[in-house]
């Protein structure tokens, strides 16, 4: 029997509120910018912008080229690309093509640096060695006590014509020859780094893309908001004049990776950041495997130990997480309670509230999706954003019970 009395009333208005609410404390639900190929990034519009009367896909295309071809071609700087392969000769075969061949109208050069005694990239480079954009170096074998990856990039670093220096990972690759017009394009007189997005390619398992873009989301409005932390992404450019003169990766050398997050961490300054989110400006990252997937996650939890602002990042999935939990864990209750009290008023209202909740979130989750291409089905948000906490604790008791010593070069 369905009772009105004044607790039942005010139960059931607080349990709908408390799921409206709750599904607003969302990443999926904050602004987040997405740069336009030939719109300069801090003029474009956010998610929840709604566009009005958008010209047809062909007009789009027409403005976009012309304002490239010319206002912001003029202004691209010489720029130089760092790769630092490792063990991975076929991905260096088949995606360093595609930096080589890039269509931008300035000089540009792509260091390769590989270690001394890698004779199958070495294979690969004598192969596009009469391409006039390519240098390549080697690490030193006799190099020891330090991340053999943050030496490569230093060396490329100094081995670089110019000043602006892009490094990335050579097992992503460009979804087209204007990745690095996209990129350059932020190289301006004002700015230090220039970060450039990352996504898995789509063969990729969905919850590992899900993740991905839920931990981005983060970072981005961290860039938005002048707070920089660290870079989730494999395209990071600098100035070769301020890595070398603040002595680079000096005080992190011996940790193995976390070379983005380190470089971000050390070298942003509010104002001088960067995001290139456009879809020219995104390098798809290869399917990882397990052992790197589970790698990355806890090199991540040993580098945070020595990043700086990491409190503060944290608090933010700590809450998001925090009132997602709590509030299906309060639908839940109430639901059950009310059921077993035979309250069907309140058992009504919590149903509703469990309802509300369901679409909410699945709506802003999928919204948010398609804006950044992660193809993955819009029903899956759901069960994906509970699993985050739950896959953060396995990583946690992993990392607590990993030898500490993995995470360093310096080895007993």
């Amino acid at each position: 029997m369905f009772a009105f009395d004044y607790t039942t009333i005010i139960i059931s208005v607080v349990l709908l509120l408390i799921a409206l609410l709750t599904s607003l404390i969302n990443p999926f639900f904050r602004k987040v910018r997405i740069a336009e190929y030939g719109v300069p990034t801090s003029a474009t519009e956010s998610e929840e912008t709604i566009d009005e009367e958008e010209p047809a896909e062909e007009e789009v295309v027409a403005i976009a080229e012309s304002i490239v071809s010319d206002e912001q071609q003029p202004n691209l700087p010489p720029i130089t690309i760092i790769l630092t392969p490792h063990d991975n000769a076929q991905e260096l075969a088949k995606n360093l093509p595609l930096y080589l061949n890039q269509d931008y109208p300035t000089d540009f050069q792509v260091i390769v640096v590989a270690p001394q005694n890698d004779h199958e990239t070495g294979d690969v480079l004598k192969r596009f060695a009469a391409n006039p954009h390519l240098y390549s170096t080697f690490i030193p074998e006799s190099s020891r006590y330090m991340s053999k990856k943050k030496l490569a990039i230093t060396l490329g670093v100094k081995a670089a014509k110019y000043d602006w220096v892009i490094m990335a990972d050579i097992n992503c690759y460009p979804t087209n020859d204007n990745w690095l017009q996209a990129i350059a394009r932020n190289c301006k007189e004002d700015k230090e780094l220039v970060v450039g997005y990352t996504r898995y390619e789509e063969e990729t398992p969905a919850y590992r893309q899900f993740e991905r873009h839920y931990i981005a989301r983060y970072i981005m409005r961290e860039y938005q908001r002048n707070k920089a932390y660290a870079c989730p992404f494999n395209a990071l450019a600098f100035r070769k004049a301020t890595f070398l003169r603040e002595e680079g990766f000096r005080g992190n050398l011996k940790y193995i990776r976390g070379e983005y997050d380190f470089m971000v961490n050390k070298y942003a300054r509010a104002g001088k950041l960067v995001m290139e989110n456009a879809p020219e400006g995104t390098l798809i990252e290869e399917t990882p495997t397990e052992k790197s997937w589970t790698g990355s996650h806890l090199f991540y939890m040993e580098n945070r130990r020595h990043l700086a602002h990491t409190a503060r990042h944290r608090l933010l999935p700590f809450l998001d997480q925090a009132a997602l939990h709590g509030n299906y864990l309060l639908q839940s209750t109430a639901l059950t309670a009310a059921m077993l009290l035979g309250r069907w008023t309140v058992t009504a209202a919590a149903g509703l509230a469990l309802i509300l909740t369901l679409v909410l979130r699945l709506l802003i989750g999928r919204k948010a999706l398609e804006r950044f291409d992660v193809g993955i089905p819009a029903w899956k948000v759901l069960p994906y954003e509970i699993a985050i906490a739950w896959h953060y604790l396995g990583y946690r008791i992993q990392y607590r019970r990993a030898d500490k010593y993995d995470f360093i070069s310096h080895k007993l």
